[in-house]
């Protein structure tokens, strides 16, 4: 096959939405040679105050996508990665990144989702200028012969040679092909925010991830910078009767933060004082899907295996789909159903099996041997030894997506 038959045969991806699963996925086909349009339902990008980690095996998709630079200049690194007794802030290291004992890369990048978000469209639009479409609400997605197509609302549509749905946990690609996905309240509540780093006192400057544990609640926040200016970013989840909303994006009350957090550190209630806006939303998981493909549609993200964020996976595991599937479409483009199929049998287990993880995690960030810290102190060095671990990251983190068999 010449070159440019091999050219003309690869695959017109069509993308349904923008986030960090939908942009990783067009620069890795870009850079394969592929046609992509992304069709987006926001009118723009939104910055989205929040902070995100990227582990090893997201940082090692970055890499090999030419974007290492691009994403250090918007990293602030932490220094340690601490346990912290809820009441006073007692802490226990548990950071791997500078020992020769695990098996694995345990170096965190902080950043924040919006800067991410920016950095990543910015690489897309020098590989195709109009590769985004803003203000595309679609609804659904068909195979139709030998051709996909994504549907929006005003009963128009964008064909292509395959359709990804890379649109969130409310999906709406996953319900055209698979149905409703009924989700089930978690038990707890979840709360983010961000503080500007002058507002708050000394002790929050030190550069450090850290994870406060408690009988009922935990809150994880570190570092991160947007154009200069340092914040700490801070999701902080709690047991609660009461769910919310799933949206990450409804406003919540300082009082009810407050409330849920009362008897905390003051460091922490000073987070929830300081920061820009707080929201609060309930956590809520879906039954893992046994297939993401259909035809010539298929699912990355969010869409297929939305996670709770104990393990701090989510957008990993996302770059780690989009570039899996960027292969497979490369490997195989004359046969798009069972490049598809490639796809779900290399990423379906290893991402249910994070997602059940994840969830496991929950029992031991909340446990009653944290509410003392006589007990507290033996319940964290167990749970968090670095044995432990090793066991608990390790085999997240040697992943690497761009090498793995397919």
């Amino acid at each position: 096959m010449t070159q440019a038959r091999q050219k003309a045969n690869k695959p017109h991806v069509i993308i349904a939405g923008a986030g960090m699963g939908g942009l990783t996925l067009a620069i890795s086909l870009l850079r394969k040679g592929c046609d992509v349009d992304i069709y987006e339902q926001s009118p723009e990008l939104r910055e989205v105050g929040a902070g995100l980690w990227i582990s090893a095996n997201g940082s090692r998709v970055m890499a090999d996508l030419g974007l290492k630079e691009a994403l250090q200049a918007i990293n602030l690194p932490p220094e340690d990665r601490v346990i912290r007794f809820w009441k006073t802030g007692e802490e226990h290291s548990v950071y791997n990144r500078d020992t020769n004992d695990s098996k694995a890369d345990h170096t965190l990048i902080q950043v924040l989702r919006g800067e991410l978000q920016r950095m990543l469209y910015e690489a897309v639009i020098k590989l195709k200028p109009n590769a985004v479409h803003f203000g595309a609400r679609s609804f659904g997605a068909e195979t139709i012969g030998d051709r996909a197509r994504l549907l929006f609302d005003d009963e128009t549509f964008a064909e292509g040679d395959v359709v990804v749905g890379c649109d969130g946990a409310h999906s709406r690609v996953r319900q055209s092909q698979f149905g409703p996905a009924p989700a089930r309240y978690t038990g707890a509540v979840a709360w983010r925010g961000l503080a500007p780093m002058s507002s708050l006192k000394p002790q929050h400057k030190r550069a450090l991830a850290s994870t406060w544990v408690g009988p009922t609640a935990h809150v994880t926040c570190y570092p991160v910078q947007r154009n200069g200016e340092q914040f700490v970013s801070f999701s902080a989840q709690v047991d609660s009767e009461v769910w919310q909303t799933e949206s990450w994006s409804e406003r919540g009350e300082l009082a009810d933060a407050l409330k849920d957090f009362e008897g905390w550190n003051q460091d922490i209630l000073d987070l929830f004082i300081n920061s820009e806006n707080l929201f609060r939303w309930g956590l809520f998981v879906r039954d893992p899907l046994e297939r993401w493909s259909k035809g010539r549609v298929t699912l990355v993200g969010d869409a297929c295996h939305s996670m709770t964020p104990y393990l701090g996976m989510g957008v990993n595991v996302t770059m780690e789909d989009a570039y899996v599937l960027a292969r497979c479409l490369e490997d195989q483009p004359d046969d798009i159903e069972k490049a598809l199929e490639r796809y779900d049998k290399a990423r379906i287990e290893r991402t249910n099996l994070t997602k059940a993880r994840s969830m496991e995690m929950l029992k031991i960030f909340h446990d009653p041997a944290l509410e003392r810290i006589e007990t507290a102190r033996p319940y964290i060095e167990k749970n968090w030894a670095p044995d432990v671990v090793r066991q608990r990251y390790d085999w997240l983190l040697a992943y690497d997506a761009t090498t793995v068999e397919v």
